[in-house]
């Protein structure tokens, strides 16, 4: 059941990413409460909607023959790869954008800036 707030956990750093926001006069306090107004108010209204993506699509290992001569004189020879790799997924979130867009209105708002 706790998987079901991980997206709240982690929404300052998917929803603020790289970005910066000021407001003249404001103090840090005043950015972390309207920044979790509107990723209240975002998270309403665009939800986790979460599905299955492909990440890497099935393929061969091509096989790799790697040959060398010992201090014998004698070629010898090892062998790696040669194997299935099956597809793997993973998730995305499909409100993301939306998410976003709600959550930058929300800010700007109440009166911040990107920087």
């Amino acid at each position: 059941m706790l998987w079901r707030f991980l997206p709240v956990l982690f929404a300052g750093v998917v929803l603020g990413g790289c970005t910066t926001w000021v407001k003249p006069g404001a103090t840090d306090l005043d950015r972390e409460r309207d920044s979790s107004a509107c990723e209240v108010d975002s998270y309403n209204h665009y939800p986790p909607r979460l599905r299955q993506v492909l990440v890497e699509p099935a393929h061969w290992e091509p096989m790799v023959e790697d040959c060398y001569t010992d201090k014998k004189g004698r070629r010898r020879c090892t062998r790696s790869g040669g194997y299935f790799v099956p597809n793997r997924y993973g998730t995305a979130d499909e409100n993301d954008a939306p998410r976003r867009s709600v959550y930058e209105a929300c800010m700007y708002k109440y009166g911040w800036q990107k920087e």
